[in-house]
């Protein structure tokens, strides 16, 4: 049954979806970057989840990069920056009983609008723009 309403949200919302199987969905919502966000229920929760990018030895000035994911996560209101192991992450979640349709496009919206609005300036610390930056420097 939860699978079902999960399900259907994503119908009545139009948003590309696939199932991975294990009440597991990867959604593509419309947006600028066309992110992909994990679903996943978690029973007694839903997670929402999309990777940003994977720290390495090669990531400059995390002090800053830390410093300006909690900024921003000030002006979020149904996710938040984290870091999973190395991974900066933008997830959120919602107790899955009380999930109505309004909560999940909620959620959705706001990672993706998120996204939209920080990965340009979150891209001065990807793995690949910190090495030509100091390719460039050396």
């Amino acid at each position: 049954m939860n699978a079902d309403k999960l399900e259907s949200y994503m119908l009545r919302m139009e948003v590309p979806n696939e199932p991975l199987g294990d009440g597991t969905w990867v959604l593509t919502p419309q947006s600028q970057r066309h992110n992909q966000i994990l679903v996943k229920v978690s029973d007694p929760i839903v997670l929402f989840t999309t990777p940003i990018f994977r720290l390495t030895e090669t990531t400059t000035n995390r002090e800053q990069l830390f410093r300006r994911l909690l900024e921003l996560n000030e002006d979020l209101l149904h996710c938040s920056y984290g870091l999973e192991r190395d991974q900066i992450v933008l997830s959120g979640s919602q107790p899955l009983e009380n999930l109505d349709y309004n909560e999940f496009q909620a959620i959705v919206d706001d990672i993706s609008m998120s996204l939209d609005r920080h990965l340009e300036e979150l891209s001065a610390w990807l793995p690949s723009t910190n090495a030509a930056k100091q390719n460039t420097e050396a």
